[in-house]
C-alpha cells in the first residue's frame, strides 16, 4: 500500500479561523504571502522553478479539496498519483513528477518512500474487514498507522526542541541590557524566522544593527520579540535614526496636560 503525499505543516500554514469551522473540502485556501524563505528561493531559482511553484500552488489547492485536508488522498484514503493531479488540474503529470521531489527536498511536502514518483500503487488500501497483500487486516493496518503517527509526533517534538535551541543561540547574542521575554522571543523566532526558513544569522545581524542605531540606543527601544514580529530584517534601516520619535510623542502629551491644567485654573479664576 502506497502512503499519500502530505502538505507539510498544513494546519499551521493553510488553516485559518474561517476554514477551521468547516469540515471536509474547501472551495478556497489561504496561502502565506512571504517570499523570503530559503525554501522558496531554492525552488524558484531551480531549473523550471516557476513551473514547479505552479505545481506547488495546484497541489495545495487540490489538498484543500480533499476530505482529509492536507493529505493528497481520495475520499477512501487511496493515495493520489501525478496522473490524478493531471486529471484534476490539467497540468501534465510529468511536470508534477519533476516538481514533487524538489518540494519534498525543501520540506514543503512530506513524501513517503516511492520507487517511482508517478507510478500507481499495485495494490489499493484494504477496505473494512478485508486483508491486504501482506495478510494484514484493517485493524492491524490502523495499528501500524497509529504507531507511524506517534513516531511523526515524536520527531516533530524533537525538531521543535532543536529549533528552540537555535532561537536561544540568537537570543544570547543580543546585548544583555536589551534582552526581554526569553520564552516569548524563542517562540516568536521559531514561528516567524525558522519556520519560514529565513536565515537566523541574517535576522541577528539586523537586530544587532538596530540596537546600535539611535532608535535602538534610546530609552524607547523596541524589545527583541517586537523586532521579530515587525520583521526587522525587512525594514529600511535609515528609519532607525529617529531617536526622538517617542520622546516627541511624550512631550506632546505632557504639553497637552499642562495646557489643560492652565485652562482649568484660568476658568476657576474667572468664576471667582
Amino acid at each position: 500500500m502506497t502512503d499519500p503525499w502530505m502538505i507539510a505543516d498544513w494546519e499551521k500554514n493553510f488553516e485559518i479561523s474561517q476554514s477551521r469551522r468547516r469540515a471536509g473540502r474547501l472551495s478556497w485556501v489561504a496561502m502565506p504571502t512571504r517570499h523570503d524563505s530559503r525554501g522558496y528561493r531554492r525552488l524558484i531559482r531551480s531549473e523550471d522553478g516557476v513551473r514547479h511553484f505552479a505545481c506547488w500552488v495546484a497541489l495545495v489547492q487540490v489538498s484543500a479539496r480533499c476530505e482529509d485536508r492536507g493529505t493528497l488522498a481520495s475520499d477512501t484514503g487511496v493515495a493520489l498519483t501525478t496522473e490524478d493531479f493531471e486529471a484534476m488540474t490539467d497540468i501534465p503529470a510529468d511536470m508534477f513528477d519533476r516538481a514533487i521531489p524538489i518540494l519534498c527536498a525543501i520540506g514543503w511536502i512530506i513524501c513517503p518512500s516511492r520507487s517511482e514518483v508517478g507510478a500507481h500503487s499495485e495494490h489499493t488500501p484494504s477496505m473494512v474487514g478485508a486483508h491486504s497483500e501482506h495478510g494484514m487486516s484493517t485493524v492491524q493496518n490502523k495499528t501500524v498507522q497509529d504507531k507511524t503517527e506517534q513516531t511523526l509526533q515524536d520527531l516533530k517534538k524533537a525538531h521543535r526542541s532543536i529549533q528552540t535551541k537555535e532561537a536561544k543561540r540568537i537570543y544570547d547574542q543580543i546585548p544583555s541590557k536589551r534582552r526581554r521575554g526569553y520564552k516569548r522571543f524563542c517562540a516568536t523566532f521559531v514561528e516567524e524566522v525558522i519556520d519560514y526558513e529565513v536565515d537566523p544569522d541574517f535576522v541577528l545581524d539586523a537586530i544587532l544593527e538596530y540596537y546600535k542605531s539611535p532608535e535602538g540606543e534610546c530609552p524607547y527601544f523596541r524589545e527583541p520579540t517586537r523586532l521579530v514580529e515587525d520583521h526587522i530584517w525587512e525594514e529600511d534601516r535609515s528609519m532607525w535614526t529617529r531617536k526622538d520619535r517617542n520622546e516627541n510623542k511624550q512631550s506632546a502629551t505632557e504639553q497637552e496636560q499642562i495646557e489643560s491644567i492652565d485652562h482649568l485654573f484660568a476658568t476657576k479664576g474667572q468664576t471667582q
